[in-house]
């Protein structure tokens, strides 16, 4: 079988056949292909205007039809893909990849624009004041942004920190690879101890508007606890995220 960059990307389906007989184990059930065929497509293994034949899928999944059809259903939701005349399936959009530990990525940042909503000081209330492990606690800095990847608007990023962040409070602010995070940038030290919670919640209303999706809609939310140094709270960021079209992602090296 020819296995060239360009064979790849003309027959995709073809591609993830290679790539399940290689060592993926065979799935059965709707959710199993759903799972492998949205993998493929975050990953790049089916690119954007790739074609996914049912034919091909039912064999290389070593599946049902109906699954693949329900799989590709599935997908059709999520805004992925598309069934077009005289084409067949077809994918219409990437899947966003976000690191889960912000700074531990080089390319965060890079990988969304953001847009300034507004910039304040905030009350602490109760629970920001336990957050943060300080009961006295007043107020605090807040933050907020839309995030865009190209013409789509992809999620919302809230900061509350304890001091004011120029670096950040603008308009359309960005952050170079070599800066590696917002912390970085905006203390000029790394941090310490990082504390990570996701969570899916359903959308409430402003948010559902600014995302351009229905109210209720299944959002993945990052919240994210930076310590300093001295493993003090200092920063505390909320990352609300399009299920649909995004993924949380962490690499580990073994050992």
């Amino acid at each position: 079988m020819d296995t060239t960059p360009d064979r790849q990307i003309a027959d995709p389906a073809g591609a993830l056949g290679v790539r399940l007989r290689a060592g993926h184990a065979l799935q059965q059930s709707p959710r199993r292909a759903y799972a492998l065929l949205r993998s493929a497509i975050r990953d790049g293994g089916v690119p954007v205007l790739g074609r996914l034949a049912e034919d091909a899928l039912v064999r290389d999944l070593a599946t049902s039809r109906n699954a693949v059809r329900l799989a590709l259903h599935k997908l059709g939701l999520d805004g992925l893909v598309e069934r077009r005349p005289k084409t067949g399936t077809v994918v219409v959009s990437k899947i966003g990849r976000y690191p889960i530990f912000e700074c531990a990525d080089p390319t965060t940042g890079v990988t969304v624009n953001l847009s300034l909503i507004e910039t304040r000081d905030v009350p602490a209330t109760a629970y920001l004041a336990q957050r943060f492990e300080d009961e006295g606690l007043e107020s605090l800095r807040m933050s907020e942004f839309v995030l865009t990847s190209g013409d789509r608007t992809v999620g919302i990023f809230s900061r509350y920190g304890l001091v004011a962040a120029p670096a950040l409070e603008q308009a359309a602010p960005t952050l170079l690879p070599d800066e590696i995070s917002w912390y970085r940038r905006i203390h000029r030290e790394p941090p310490g101890p990082i504390e990570v919670t996701i969570e899916a919640v359903g959308a409430d209303e402003r948010t559902a508007r600014l995302l351009g999706v229905e109210e209720g809609h299944p959002l993945l939310v990052r919240e994210t606890l930076y310590r300093d140094r001295l493993e003090r709270p200092a920063e505390l960021h909320y990352t609300f995220l399009d299920s649909r079209m995004t993924s949380l992602h962490a690499r580990s090296s073994a050992g």
